[in-house]
């Protein structure tokens, strides 16, 4: 998550309450304590967030009239950019579900437990002879994305793919272009793809 996406929702939960806790924070934006407090403190020394202390060691948070501006402004900024991944994201997914029926890759799956796997199942839900059956993602803590089960492992994958087969998959998440989280060469080994079978979005 980007600093400003950070700011602007941590501006968005302290206007929704000026009660929440750090701890609370930290769970809504999925972020460590230490960095909540860290842009806590930038915020506050910038004149975009106010504290008042009251009993028991707690702090209320308000947005100051320049806070209030400043979460105006990321999120005009945020609804801009998450419409043009929009736009672009659903041109490219489509294209990428197209190259599938050109190559008869019929049994497909997700790789990124992200939002962009909203975007491609929507993108999927108009095409048929295509079919993903999983999202894979190794560090993902939930059961489901986008209405797929969720795999952590490629044998739990070849497990729910009829006959055991995968055609191809689909980058639905950044971190698919990370070695250091995503092992792309080890996954596509025991699924027995090809290269060519790894369709990664250019957006990502």
């Amino acid at each position: 998550m980007s600093e400003e996406r950070i700011v602007r929702e941590l501006l968005v939960e302290i206007e929704r309450d000026p009660g929440v806790s750090q701890r609370r924070l930290s769970e809504a934006l999925s972020v460590s304590v230490g960095t909540i407090n860290w842009h806590l403190k930038r915020c506050v020394k910038k004149g975009l967030v106010k504290l008042s202390q009251v009993p028991v060691k707690r702090y209320l948070y308000y947005l100051t009239p320049e806070g209030f501006t400043e979460k105006s402004r990321l999120t005009a900024e945020y609804l801009s950019t998450s419409f043009d991944i929009f736009r672009v994201g659903r041109q490219q997914y489509e294209a990428l579900f197209n190259l599938c029926l050109a190559n008869d890759w019929k049994s497909i799956i997700l790789v990124g437990d992200s939002e962009l796997a909203e975007l491609a199942m929507l993108v999927l839900s108009r095409i048929d002879n295509v079919t993903a059956y999983c999202v894979f993602d190794a560090a993902s803590k939930n059961n489901t994305c986008a209405g797929l089960p969720v795999k952590s492992t490629a044998e739990d994958v070849l497990a729910c793919v009829p006959g055991g087969r995968v055609d191809a998959i689909v980058g639905t998440g950044p971190d698919i272009k990370l070695p250091e989280k995503c092992d792309l060469e080890t996954l596509l080994t025991k699924l027995n793809l090809h290269h060519s079978q790894a369709l990664i979005p250019a957006f990502i």
